[in-house]
C-alpha cells in the first residue's frame, strides 16, 4: 500500500511558504503522495494551486485532490487547468472529486448547492472530451491530447457506486476511520464495478486526519479540525476524535488499511509545520 501525506492548505491562515516547505520535506522522506483538501469559504489556500505550486517543488511524487468539490468550477476551465497541471507535472495528477456538503461553498460560487451531483455527473462527461482532444466548440482542442488522468470519486452514497462503476478509476475514502464499513462499501465497489463490465480493478484510496507531537500540538490539531468542520458539529467531534495523535495509532492505521486491501493512505495533518512530515516519516516509513 502506498503511503501519501497531505499539504496543510486547509489549515486557516497557512502560509503558502509552509506549503513548499512541506512538498519537499516530503518528497525527501519517501511519500509517495501530495494531497490536497478542498474548500472555498473558509482562509484555506487553493487546492490546484497549491499542487501546481507543489509540482514545481518536486520531481517524483503523486499530486492528489482529495477531494476537489468539482461542482464549484466551470467544467471546462477545470478541464484545461487539470491537463495543463498534470501535463507540467509529468503525468503525476490523481483528481480525487466530490460534492461536499457546505451550502455556503456554493452560494460562495454562484452555483445550486442542490444540484451538485448533476453538476459533477456533466462535468465528468465534459473532462473526458477535453482530454481526449475532442473539440467543444468549432474545432479547436483546449488543450493538447490525450491527457491521462486518474478521477476517484470521494462519498459513500448510491451515487458514487454508480460513478466509480461506471466512469471513475476508483473511489477516494473519507478521513473518519471506519473500517467494518469501509470494508463492506470497497466490496461493493468491486462488485458493481465488475458487473458493469469493467475490466481490471477499482483504485482503493483512503484518508485520515493527523497531528503528532506533544500533547500542545495534538491541541492544536485538534482545535484546527473543530474550526474546519465547525459548520457541522457532530461531524467535527467525530473527526477530532478520530484524530491520529501518536506514532503508534499512526503505524496501527497503515496496518489495518492495507489488511483491507487499500492501494494507498493519506494523511492529513491539522497542524501547517514541515515538522509533521518528518515526525510521520519516522512513525509509518
Amino acid at each position: 500500500m502506498k503511503i501519501g501525506i497531505g499539504l496543510p492548505n486547509h489549515v486557516a491562515g497557512v502560509a503558502g511558504t509552509v506549503v513548499v516547505d512541506c512538498a519537499r520535506r516530503a518528497e525527501q522522506r519517501g511519500f509517495d503522495a501530495l494531497t490536497t483538501i478542498d474548500r472555498l469559504i473558509y482562509p484555506s489556500l487553493d487546492s490546484i494551486t497549491t499542487l501546481a505550486v507543489a509540482a514545481g517543488a518536486t520531481s517524483t511524487v503523486d499530486l492528489v485532490t482529495n477531494v476537489l468539490l468539482a461542482p464549484l468550477y466551470p467544467p471546462v476551465i477545470l478541464a484545461k487547468q487539470l491537463a495543463t497541471l498534470a501535463d507540467a507535472s509529468g503525468g503525476r495528477l490523481v483528481l480525487g472529486v466530490g460534492v461536499g456538503q457546505r451550502p455556503d461553498d456554493y452560494h460562495g460560487a454562484g452555483n445550486e448547492f442542490d444540484s451538485r451531483g448533476k453538476l459533477l455527473d456533466d462535468a465528468v462527461t465534459i473532462w473526458r472530451r477535453v482530454w481526449a482532444g475532442e473539440p467543444l466548440d468549432g474545432e479547436t482542442a483546449l488543450c493538447p491530447a490525450p491527457v491521462t488522468i486518474p478521477v476517484l470519486f470521494g462519498g459513500k452514497g448510491k451515487p458514487t457506486l454508480r460513478r466509480v462503476a461506471t466512469v471513475g478509476d476508483g473511489w477516494a475514502g473519507g478521513a473518519v476511520r471506519d473500517y467494518e464499513t469501509q470494508e463492506s462499501f470497497t466490496d461493493e465497489i468491486r462488485a458493481r464495478w465488475h458487473a458493469a463490465g469493467r475490466t481490471g480493478r477499482p483504485l482503493m484510496q483512503t484518508s485520515v486526519n493527523f497531528a503528532l507531537g506533544d500533547d500542545s500540538l495534538v491541541a492544536q490539531g485538534r482545535r484546527n479540525l473543530a474550526a474546519y468542520y465547525g459548520n457541522k458539529p457532530d461531524y467535527a467531534a467525530l473527526n477530532v476524535a478520530d484524530m491520529v495523535s501518536s506514532p503508534r495509532d499512526a503505524l496501527d492505521t497503515v496496518r489495518a488499511y492495507r489488511d483491507l486491501g487499500f492501494d494507498r493512505l493519506l494523511f492529513h495533518p491539522a497542524v501547517a509545520s514541515a515538522e509533521q512530515v518528518d515526525r510521520l516519516a519516522d512513525a509509518v516509513l
